[in-house]
Parts: structure tokens; sequence; C-alpha cells
């Protein structure tokens, strides 16, 4: 029978959105606990979203990379870029390979007087999967507060 823990295939970047979606969910969860210890578990599984989302993107916009089994035979910027899908948890680097991205979202935040970019670029810069050892805590608030701008970025970045 298959668990949660059985290694998964490569996902399709239909199923990577539905596993964004679902750590959205376990992040609004742990906000509504209205624990700070809660806290520093919501943030990293917002930061997970999007990490998912923009993987989900980089294989929308290179389906031939991301068919590859291995990487080491690779072109350089052809493995960068199975790296950044397969192995990788940065979440610049994914961004950086995305300008259509990033030049959707400035333009639909003009239009709408929102900063989606601005949001999304702080998110990339500041999150890392290196918060899921860290001794030091934030608090409820603040995870509030990057819950609901995932919860914006999630449906511009789908």
């Amino acid at each position: 029978m298959a668990t949660i823990f059985d290694r998964q295939r490569r996902l399709k970047p239909s199923q990577m959105r539905t596993v964004a979606e679902r750590r959205f969910a376990d992040a609004q969860a742990l906000c509504e606990t209205g624990k700070n210890e809660r806290a520093n578990g919501a943030q990293y599984l917002c930061g997970f979203v999007i990490e998912m989302l923009l993987k989900a993107r980089l294989v929308d916009r290179h389906p031939d990379i991301a068919n590859l089994r291995g990487h080491e035979t690779m072109a350089d910027e052809v493995r960068h870029i199975w790296s950044l899908i397969f192995r990788s948890h940065d979440l610049d680097e994914m961004l950086k390979k995305l300008p259509q991205v990033e030049a959707a979202l400035h333009k639909e935040g003009e239009l709408e007087g929102e900063q989606y970019l601005d949001h999304l670029r702080e998110i990339c810069s500041t999150w890392t999967i290196y918060a899921r050892y860290s001794t030091l805590n934030t608090n409820i608030k603040d995870a509030r507060e990057m819950l609901n701008r995932v919860r914006i970025l999630k449906e511009k970045l789908k």
C-alpha cells in the first residue's frame, strides 16, 4: 500500500499545484491556532508553497528538461534548470529563470495598485529550507502576514 513516505516519481505541474494547495491549508491551520509556537511551521510551509508553484512554472516552461532522467551529461544551463526543478530550494534562482512571471506580476500589480512582485521577491530572497532547523522563533502575527501574502501570490502563480 502506498504511503506519503514513498519516494515520489516526478510530479506533473498540476500535481505540484495540488501539493502547494495542501501545504497552504496546513500553514493556514497552524496560523489558526493563534499560537506563536506554530508560527515557524506556518512560515516554513508558506515558503514551500511558493517553491512548489515556481517549480511548476519551471516545468511548464521547460518540459523537455523536466523529462530528462539524469543531469550529469547535460549542458551547464540545462543542468542548472534541471537542478532548480529537482534538487534546489533556491527560490531566488528559480524566479530568475522565470522573467515572464516577474513581468506579469509587475504589470498586474501596477494595474491593481499592489506590490505583488515585491512581495514575491521578498519571500524568495528570505525563505530557506534551513528555517526548519532554526532554534529561533517567529510570532504568529508575522506568520499570518506571510500567509496572507502567499494566499494572493499563489493565485497569481497558478
